[in-house]
Protein backbone atom coordinates (compact mmCIF):
# COMPACT_ATOMS: atom_id res chain seq x y z
CA UNK A 1 0.00 0.00 0.00
CA UNK A 2 2.11 2.87 -1.34
CA UNK A 3 -0.78 5.85 -0.75
CA UNK A 4 -1.50 7.22 3.22
CA UNK A 5 -4.31 9.81 3.94
CA UNK A 6 -4.70 11.73 7.15
CA UNK A 7 -8.02 11.64 9.50
CA UNK A 8 -9.32 14.34 11.77
CA UNK A 9 -12.69 14.90 13.65
CA UNK A 10 -13.24 18.70 13.95
CA UNK A 11 -15.62 19.97 16.30
CA UNK A 12 -17.74 22.34 13.86
CA UNK A 13 -19.15 24.67 17.26
CA UNK A 14 -22.43 25.87 17.43
CA UNK A 15 -25.05 27.87 19.09
CA UNK A 16 -26.23 26.72 22.94
CA UNK A 17 -29.28 25.35 22.19
CA UNK A 18 -31.58 25.45 25.03
CA UNK A 19 -33.47 22.45 27.37
CA UNK A 20 -32.27 18.79 26.58
CA UNK A 21 -31.63 19.10 23.51
CA UNK A 22 -28.31 21.41 24.71
CA UNK A 23 -26.76 17.95 26.14
CA UNK A 24 -26.63 16.14 23.00
CA UNK A 25 -23.94 18.67 21.06
CA UNK A 26 -21.86 19.40 24.01
CA UNK A 27 -18.15 17.97 24.24
CA UNK A 28 -16.65 17.56 27.09
CA UNK A 29 -13.02 17.35 25.00
CA UNK A 30 -13.25 20.94 23.90
CA UNK A 31 -15.74 22.84 26.32
CA UNK A 32 -17.79 23.67 23.72
CA UNK A 33 -21.47 22.97 21.70
CA UNK A 34 -20.66 21.58 18.17
CA UNK A 35 -21.10 18.75 15.88
CA UNK A 36 -18.31 16.16 15.42
CA UNK A 37 -17.21 15.07 11.49
CA UNK A 38 -14.27 12.70 10.22
CA UNK A 39 -12.33 13.94 7.62
CA UNK A 40 -10.56 11.59 5.65
CA UNK A 41 -7.57 13.72 3.48
CA UNK A 42 -5.24 13.13 1.31
CA UNK A 43 -1.84 15.24 0.44
CA UNK A 44 -1.42 16.93 3.02
CA UNK A 45 -4.60 18.30 3.94
CA UNK A 46 -5.12 19.28 0.64
CA UNK A 47 -8.27 17.15 -0.85
CA UNK A 48 -10.65 15.72 0.93
CA UNK A 49 -11.23 11.84 0.66
CA UNK A 50 -14.12 11.21 2.53
CA UNK A 51 -16.19 13.20 5.25
CA UNK A 52 -19.23 11.60 7.43
CA UNK A 53 -22.26 12.90 8.43
CA UNK A 54 -22.33 15.30 11.65
CA UNK A 55 -23.05 13.45 14.87
CA UNK A 56 -23.28 15.29 18.55
CA UNK A 57 -20.46 16.61 19.66
CA UNK A 58 -20.41 14.35 22.75
CA UNK A 59 -19.60 11.82 20.41
CA UNK A 60 -15.71 10.21 21.05
CA UNK A 61 -13.41 10.29 18.14
CA UNK A 62 -13.40 6.37 18.09
CA UNK A 63 -17.31 5.61 18.73
CA UNK A 64 -17.49 7.65 15.25
CA UNK A 65 -15.19 6.37 13.26
CA UNK A 66 -16.69 2.73 14.53
CA UNK A 67 -20.27 4.20 13.05
CA UNK A 68 -18.91 5.55 9.61
CA UNK A 69 -16.99 2.75 8.92
CA UNK A 70 -13.84 3.65 8.58
CA UNK A 71 -11.57 0.93 8.03
CA UNK A 72 -14.04 0.15 5.41
CA UNK A 73 -13.32 3.48 3.68
CA UNK A 74 -10.16 2.96 3.96
CA UNK A 75 -9.49 -0.33 2.67
CA UNK A 76 -11.74 0.37 -0.38
CA UNK A 77 -9.69 3.72 -1.13
CA UNK A 78 -6.68 1.22 -0.97
CA UNK A 79 -5.16 3.93 1.69
CA UNK A 80 -3.35 3.67 5.13
CA UNK A 81 -3.72 5.47 7.57
CA UNK A 82 -1.72 5.78 11.42
CA UNK A 83 -4.00 5.91 14.24
CA UNK A 84 -3.50 7.39 18.31
CA UNK A 85 -3.77 4.27 21.00
CA UNK A 86 -7.61 4.49 21.21
CA UNK A 87 -7.63 2.86 17.70
CA UNK A 88 -5.70 -0.73 18.90
CA UNK A 89 -7.87 -3.76 17.49
CA UNK A 90 -10.22 -1.38 15.02
CA UNK A 91 -8.29 -3.46 12.28
CA UNK A 92 -9.44 -6.90 11.65
CA UNK A 93 -7.16 -7.97 9.55
CA UNK A 94 -3.43 -8.41 10.69
CA UNK A 95 -1.67 -9.16 7.69
CA UNK A 96 -2.81 -6.70 5.26
CA UNK A 97 -3.65 -3.60 7.95
CA UNK A 98 -5.17 -0.60 6.52
CA UNK A 99 -4.84 0.96 10.43
CA UNK A 100 -1.58 1.13 12.22
CA UNK A 101 -1.28 1.57 16.23
CA UNK A 102 1.13 2.10 18.73
CA UNK A 103 2.06 -0.22 21.31
CA UNK A 104 0.06 0.16 24.31
CA UNK A 105 2.55 -0.63 27.66
CA UNK A 106 0.95 -2.52 30.68
CA UNK A 107 1.60 -2.26 33.82
CA UNK A 108 4.09 -5.57 34.23
CA UNK A 109 5.35 -5.08 30.56
CA UNK A 110 7.10 -1.62 29.56
CA UNK A 111 7.28 -0.78 26.04
CA UNK A 112 10.62 -2.04 24.92
CA UNK A 113 13.12 -0.06 22.56
CA UNK A 114 12.05 -1.78 19.45
CA UNK A 115 8.19 -1.10 20.23
CA UNK A 116 9.08 2.43 20.50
Amino acid sequence: MGRWCCWTAPLSVTRRRTGAANQRNYSGKHKAHGLLFLALTYEKGRRLVWISAARPGRSSEITTARHNKLIEHLRVACLGALGDLGFIGRDDDPDNPVLITGYKAARTKPVTSAEN
